[in-house]
């Protein structure tokens, strides 16, 4: 393959345009994501980009999936438009609920993996590339870096963005109310940071799941068309099983990572009077109201106002990332 890597180019380049055209992306999300989406498929191992891409699929249709319904639990800004279909010509039009991420979401749910992809292609560039190698091929501040650091690297990050989204998206579809992950007694609105139910938890271990199926497919793939040298400590008869528990477990733990941050240090505010979670900064709300009704009295329920949801999404990838190779380059 030629080291430019026309076709993950490509694939990249349509990807944002595709975001941007259905409205998953904002103009900035959609050009960020189009380069993160090829510094993650530009390598010799395609199953960082399938990862990727598949996180991108699934997360933009369960954004998507009862959006109506979801809408009933949480207020976004005004400023975002949620039209898909034009009543007078019948033509679509971006609709942004499945929602408009911008430059700095996406960036916060794939920096981590994109630095270890990188690494990845800098430092294989030669034939008979082992995904799974545990030779050291440089050392960074005192840690031996491998691709078997590095793709558990990838893998924990997308199991921990992937089970949170999902966690997200699909748990606050929950027929029970849920409960503070710091105070299980309490029980808390739907939408509140931290909050946790028994599908949401559940859905998190799929999706850590998920990630790791599609990890160890790409694997079993590689293998197959690119036989690891004699020399390298891993063979064809790679731990998949342990791999997909591991990055199970990822996902739950991500999860459970991000619900407690967004308990402790992430502000929920709640209207009483519309029944709703605020999902995003009181000045957007502001700023967009340019209509004279009457603003909905927020008040804090949970979380203290240190972290927005882009840094406590950034963290929790960032710290299952680098527990994920830590226990992965002890067990596999």
């Amino acid at each position: 393959m030629s080291s430019l890597y026309p076709i993950p180019l490509g694939i990249a380049t349509n990807l944002g345009y595709s975001g941007y055209r259905k409205g998953s992306l904002s103009l900035d999300g959609a050009l960020t994501a189009a380069v993160v989406g090829y510094a993650t498929m530009a390598n010799p191992f395609i199953g960082y980009g399938l990862t990727l891409i598949t996180f991108y699929l699934v997360g933009s249709k369960a954004t998507r999936f009862k959006a109506s319904i979801k809408a009933q639990h949480e207020t976004h800004p005004p400023a975002a438009p949620t039209v898909a279909i034009d009543k007078k010509d019948g033509k679509r039009k971006r609709d942004t609920t499945s929602g408009n991420r911008n430059a700095v979401q996406v960036l916060c749910n794939s920096l981590t993996a994109v630095v270890a992809c990188v690494a990845f292609r800098a430092l294989n560039r030669r034939d008979g590339v082992d995904p799974l190698g545990k030779e050291v091929l440089t050392v960074w501040r005192g840690i031996d870096v491998s691709n078997l650091l590095l793709t558990l690297v990838v893998g924990g990050h997308y199991a921990a963005c992937m089970a949170d989204t999902l966690a997200s998206e699909l748990g606050i579809l929950s027929k029970g109310q849920p409960r503070l992950v710091t105070n299980p007694t309490r029980k808390v609105p739907r939408g509140t940071n931290g909050g946790v139910s028994p599908l949401g938890l559940t859905v998190s271990a799929l999706g850590g799941t998920l990630i790791g199926l599609v990890q160890t497919a790409s694997l079993a793939v590689h293998y197959h068309l690119n036989p690891p040298l004699p020399t390298s400590s891993i063979t064809v008869n790679a731990p998949y099983f342990k791999l997909i528990a591991l990055f199970t477990a990822a996902g739950f733990t991500g999860s459970l990572i991000d619900s407690v941050l967004g308990a402790t240090v992430q502000q929920t505010l709640y209207s009483a009077t519309s029944k709703k979670v605020l999902v995003g900064s009181i000045r957007d709300v502001i700023q967009g109201n340019k209509d004279d009704a009457p603003e909905p009295i927020w008040e804090r329920i949970a979380g203290a106002d240190v972290l927005d949801n882009n840094a406590v999404n950034f963290l929790a990838s960032a710290i299952t990332a680098v527990g994920t190779a830590w226990v992965g380059l002890r067990y596999l």
